[in-house]
């Protein structure tokens, strides 16, 4: 038993089938298209850009962690002369919760 749905499918894809070939026989604009005159293209990049550049090379060598603060710390801690604020690291916990909350 066929559906006639499966007709309409077959109809269907029959009739996009031939078009589809009839359509190939033909070549389209882009195939028809000759090349274009042997002109040369060329490319200005601004002072702006090359500032630009320049910025991010300068930024891509500089580390960013300072070592030498990180190390001086450290000893501070070891030695148990680095004050600790508990309220204020309690506070700015509670200010990046509520800022993960929105």
């Amino acid at each position: 038993m066929t559906s006639p749905i499966n007709l309409i499918n077959k109809s269907t894809t029959t009739a996009l089938n031939n078009s589809a070939s009839k359509t190939k026989d033909k070549p389209s604009s882009e195939e028809v298209a000759q090349p274009s005159s042997s002109t040369e293209d060329t490319v200005s990049i601004s002072q702006e850009t090359v500032h630009i550049r320049e910025l991010q090379s300068q930024l891509s060598s500089v580390s960013e962690i300072d070592m030498d603060k990180v190390e001086s710390i450290k000893q501070e801690i070891s030695r148990g002369n680095y004050p600790v604020d508990t309220d204020r690291i309690a506070e700015n916990l509670i200010n990046l919760e509520k800022a993960l909350a929105d």
